[in-house]
């Protein structure tokens, strides 16, 4: 057989890059002048993404079939688009109510189900394919389920119908609100990375906390928060700023594991920080029915906490491993031109947030974001204005993006069918608020270690879609407030990443740090402790969301202030370390473990002598520490 040659490989890859551009180029058109059919716009949409999924990303780079890979791809993308005309000859039908599930209209749509998930494979591996095939094999096999998975089943012709031939599965109203409101800021994200954007925030950031003990940590924190705030997936965000950050962790002293674990947890961190959150924040204000300035808001003061916990977390480690400030002579000296030069990130984001003030749709807001950015980077970055290519790449790597979530969101829609023909996620929703109404923490826990299953190995945007759908009901039922639901179980979905064993994130972060993924995932996972606490703390007192119930400035007050005991106290105690005592003994990291975990109780009589017992430590730190002196 044949193999292909590299050059009719490559070949193929560009010409679905040059799709991927035109893709952007429309995307951006139709935001800036058209207002389009909705079904025609969601066909279109997946029906492009298909083509360059599969131009991108041919067979032929994962075998050894040669040419015949081609036939592979071209069988998939002709199935997909068949299955796709096939629909438009039956969509009167469907707005009549006469369809019918005749043999033919079956056939079409088990080739374009099969097309749909195989191509997504390609984009982000077997995750999503196994967990659609688990929900669809779970929908049949109904009424041969044992106890509470037992139901009445689906039969192919109706599975068909809401799956493919309806506006509630692969093309319902989720796809139709990513394709409208979401695509925009994957472009975005990709222009600010092209302008030079990344260079510039590393650079300021290093200068800025050359002077704090672990500094080269804390700057890829800020860097990776700011990137992973517009990345749709952990791992592409990790890819993308790890190479430049996880070599300056390490060369200033920090383990390999470490490093990697640095990353991953400001990249997964990145995508629960507003005012973007991986455009996530899009589809919870559509699911909540809150407008999304309110959202943006509500996600502040936890995404704040998370990060204070993780600076906190490296400056034990630094101390712990005697880790100084980088010498005088080696802080970076920032420039007027560096201060120029930081306007290429702040200033499209100002721009975004000011289209969002304004009143603006989600949509506008990105495309005056990406129209900024482009002019800003023209403006400040001479490479940008020499190399046009930049920005040509730039809008074919925001379409690649957004090609290859598409088909993500797609595959989710056939879970939702199963979910709306057997109504599972009522069941699994009554399950949980049963268990709510005996003890609504042992409800959380449920609900967390559910989002946290489903969430493996997903990018965030489809992990957040279908977990929002299973499991945000049930707390919601249980007599959580519908923000609050939706933010934890957004933050779980997210910290998927990072938890073993599938730990996808570190996957990605260890091979780059020369580290070991699992023994990456468990520092990670301690390193994340704050950002995996604050979930229940907002639940209990939702005046840390602003937005969400009666606030009570009286609470949010006191939920800082034992927030802020909590995060010296679990830092010092995971890390080691104290930046006045220096390295801790066993019984004092103990204490602290103690107190810390008491901190984070909503009940006074818990929190409040925690709190004491932090202010006490501290003291008796500072004497200690003269007495020494």
């Amino acid at each position: 057989m044949t193999a292909t040659s590299q050059p009719e490989l490559h070949g193929i890859q560009k010409f679905g890059r040059a799709l991927a551009f035109v893709f952007s180029l429309i995307i951006i058109a139709v935001i800036a002048f058209f207002v389009l059919d909705e079904a025609n716009a969601r066909f279109g949409v997946l029906a492009i993404s298909v083509v360059i999924v599969a131009m991108t990303r041919p067979v032929a780079i994962y075998n050894r079939l040669g040419r015949a890979g081609w036939l592979v791809d071209i069988g998939l993308v002709a199935a997909f688009l068949y299955s796709a005309i096939w629909f438009f000859r039956v969509k009167q039908e469907l707005y009549t109510g006469f369809y019918m599930a005749t043999p033919e209209n079956i056939a079409a749509g088990v080739l374009g189900l099969v097309s749909l998930v195989a191509l997504s494979v390609r984009a982000w591996g077997w995750s999503l394919a196994i967990m659609a095939a688990v929900f669809v094999a779970f929908g049949f096999a109904g009424p041969n389920l044992p106890g509470i998975l037992q139901h009445f089943g689906m039969e192919i012709g109706g599975f068909m119908q809401i799956a493919w031939y309806s506006f509630d599965g692969v093309f319902g109203r989720v796809t139709g609100l990513v394709a409208d409101n979401v695509l925009i800021f994957l472009i975005f994200g990709a222009v600010l990375e092209r302008t030079g954007a990344g260079e510039s925030l590393i650079h300021i950031s290093t200068a800025l906390t050359a002077r704090i003990r672990g500094g080269a940590a804390h700057a890829a924190i800020v860097a990776s928060a700011v990137f992973g705030m517009m990345s749709g997936s952990v791992a592409a965000n990790i890819a993308g700023t790890g190479v430049f950050t996880i070599p300056l962790i390490k060369r200033q002293g920090f383990s390999p594991n470490f490093a990697g674990a640095v990353e991953t947890a400001a990249s997964s961190g990145g995508q629960l920080t507003p005012p973007i959150m991986a455009a996530a924040v899009f589809v919870m204000a559509d699911l909540v029915g809150m407008p999304f300035a309110l959202v943006i808001v509500a996600a502040a003061l936890p995404a704040v906490f998370k990060y204070i916990g993780l600076f906190a977390q490296v400056y034990a480690e630094a101390v712990r491993l005697d880790i100084k400030p980088l010498p005088k002579d080696q802080i970076p000296v920032l420039t007027s031109r560096d201060w120029l030069d930081s306007a290429l990130i702040f200033l499209p984001i100002i721009a975004l947030m000011g289209a969002f003030i304004m009143g603006k749709s989600p949509a506008m807001a990105g495309l005056i974001g990406v129209v900024t950015a482009i002019a800003t980077g023209l403006v400040l970055n001479p490479k940008f204005r020499r190399e046009p290519q930049r920005l040509l790449q730039a809008l074919a790597d925001g379409g690649v993006s957004a090609a290859q979530i598409m088909l993500a969101v797609g595959v989710i829609g056939i879970v939702l069918a199963v979910v709306n023909e057997t109504g599972v996620a009522i069941r699994f929703a009554t399950s949980i608020a049963s268990a709510g109404e005996e003890s609504l923490i042992l409800a959380l826990i449920l609900a967390m270690f559910g989002a946290l299953i489903l969430g493996m190995g997903l990018p965030t945007l489809p992990a957040y879609l279908i977990i929002a759908i299973m499991i945000a009901p049930a707390i919601i039922k249980a007599g959580v407030l519908p923000l609050a639901a939706h933010m934890f179980v957004l933050y779980f979905a997210v910290y998927s990443s990072i938890v073993p064993p599938i730990a996808y994130g570190c996957y990605v972060a260890a091979p780059i740090a020369g580290g070991n993924p699992l023994q990456t995932s468990f520092v990670a996972l301690r390193i994340s402790v704050v950002g995996l606490l604050v979930p229940y703390v907002f639940v209990f007192s939702p005046s840390l969301l602003l937005v969400a119930g009666e606030f009570s400035w009286s609470e949010l007050g006191f939920t800082i202030c034992r927030l802020l005991a909590a995060i010296w106290m679990l830092a010092s105690a995971l890390g080691g370390a104290d930046p006045r005592l220096g390295r801790l003994g066993a019984g004092q990291r103990a204490v602290r473990l103690v107190i810390g975990a008491a901190a984070m109780f909503p009940l006074p009589t818990i929190w409040v002598p925690a709190v004491v017992a932090t202010l006490a430590l501290g003291f008796l730190s500072r004497t200690q520490m003269r007495q020494t002196t």
